[in-house]
């Protein structure tokens, strides 16, 4: 039961315009493998003291319902026994090897090749407790912390769940949060970086104090549905949701010698569509990947659709305002939008690379941000979820999220909770206390259709991506893989 807050000695911290959004009020779990035997109760001290200290203390808090129905963050002062920072779950297997268990066997691991491995609904017991609320509503009705940790250990394996409503930050704020973690558990307190902009929103600052007379029309309005095309494209989507089976999860494992051909292809593919102009041929990985895998997505269609791609960018890499030496632990996600002919989506891998290069650098400088974020918050400040819809209302929308510059694979260090190396020197890649494999996914809420994430490279630079994707899209990419 909800504890008043005003019977609390508490601290209270706000969210901010990008954190308390509809979409947001889900719960994001994070399941990381580690082939260590992890010491549990160190893992669990070390981030309840990371959150005892500075504003990193916003991250232990409660959220609470504000009277206009918004979303705020109680903290206790102090964390005790009965209100602590961490909802902590230790299920300990000791008896038995990762790859005795009937569903931990199955769990995503380096192969010796391509390889596409499920995601098995079953995983969500290495993800949470079994009593973990269904709700935002739930978890506030039972006062529960924002971060839940549920730890699997076997006798040469650890899975570390970790798990936070999405209000709280996206996945440079939990970048900052393992690399944090990981300073404490090491006894480098004294090395852990600020928390900034806990209380004031540095991304409402940097609107504010924007040259108005260098503002810029957002390049996307010309693009944005009205009432009919919204209603149409809607319609569209609960149409081919019911036509069509249910997508699967999976994750695709690319060896680095398989995207090295890839992107070699694509260069060249990019090359010939703009001979004379070399200046014009930068395309990136993750404008790669989101092109093969859109031209799979088109190819898989039965009849040529436009297709609109939204691909997630953080404003933390676009606002001048933000402070060098601390961290923003909070939601800073926007999103771009590439929209492609039916030809052009079932082109070649490097022509829709270019195209997606060419509206990304459009859409993401300085003003052109700021723009999104006014846009954004005009609709919020109403009370109303973003419109975020832009496009031709008949296109195929495809979503990409990529965390390849995060490096969240990298990003814990828990090398001194290490009890005993489960995989030995000989065979593995990475560090002792390191992750080898990761994926997340919302608790209690299903993916949509055409959503796709660049986790990163592990330590051998081998890449690992995630899609739900529809059987015969997954039945295509098998074949590229293969041509591959």
């Amino acid at each position: 039961m909800g504890i008043p807050s005003e019977s609390l000695e508490e601290d209270v911290y706000p969210l901010h315009a990008l954190d308390d959004i509809k979409s947001n009020r889900i719960f994001l779990s994070w399941i990381m493998r580690f082939n260590d035997v992890l010491d549990a109760k160190i893992l669990h001290d070390a981030l309840s003291r990371l959150l005892e200290i500075g504003d990193w203390r916003k991250l232990g808090g409660r959220l609470q319902f504000k009277k206009d129905g918004r979303l705020e963050i109680h903290v206790p002062r102090p964390f005790t026994a009965e209100r602590p920072a961490v909802a902590f779950s230790h299920n300990a297997l000791i008896d038995m090897s990762v790859e005795e268990h009937p569903v931990a066997r199955r769990f995503p691991k380096p192969t010796d090749g391509l390889s596409i491995q499920p995601i098995s609904a079953d995983f969500r017991l290495f993800a949470v407790r079994p009593d973990f609320p269904e709700t935002i509503k739930d978890s506030i009705h039972q006062d529960t912390p924002q971060l839940s940790l549920h730890i699997t250990s076997f006798n040469d394996a650890t899975l570390v769940g970790l798990t936070w409503p999405h209000t709280l930050m996206d996945a440079m704020g939990q970048e900052a949060l393992l690399r944090g973690w990981s300073l404490v558990l090491a006894g480098r307190e004294e090395e852990v970086p600020p928390l900034l902009g806990a209380r004031k929103d540095i991304l409402l600052e940097a609107e504010n104090q924007s040259d108005k007379r260098e503002q810029e029309e957002f390049v996307l309005e010309s693009k944005r549905l009205g009432a009919m095309g919204v209603t149409k494209l809607v319609s569209r989507f609960i149409w081919d949701k019911a036509r069509n089976p249910l997508p699967d999860l999976r994750m695709i494992y690319v060896p680095k010698e398989a995207f090295t051909r890839l992107q070699n292809q694509a260069h060249k593919e990019a090359s010939e569509n703009i001979r004379g102009h070399p200046q014009k041929c930068f395309i990136s990985e993750g404008d790669v990947l989101t092109a093969w895998v859109t031209r799979v997505v088109a190819l898989s269609e039965p009849k040529p659709r436009p297709v609109t791609v939204a691909s997630f960018f953080n404003a933390r890499f676009r606002v001048p305002l933000l402070k060098s030496g601390g961290v923003y632990v909070q939601n800073m996600t926007l999103v771009t939008y590439t929209f492609l002919s039916s030809q052009l989506a079932r082109g070649s891998v490097g022509s829709i690379a270019l195209a997606h290069r060419h509206h990304l650098v459009e859409q993401i400088t300085e003003q052109q941000t700021l723009s999104f974020l006014r846009a954004v918050r005009k609709d919020t400040a109403a009370g109303r979820s973003p419109k975020l819809f832009f496009g031709e209302a008949d296109s195929l929308p495809i979503m990409f999220n990529n965390l390849t510059k995060v490096e969240l694979i990298k990003a814990a260090d828990f090398g001194p909770a290490v009890l005993s190396q489960g995989e030995k020197t000989e065979s593995r890649t990475n560090p002792s206390g390191t992750m080898v494999a990761y994926y997340n996914q919302a608790v209690n809420q299903p993916l949509a259709a055409n959503a796709f994430y660049m986790f990163g490279k592990d330590y051998s630079e081998n890449y690992w991506l995630m899609g739900n994707l529809l059987p015969r899209t997954w039945t295509k990419i098998e074949e590229e893989l293969r041509n591959m």
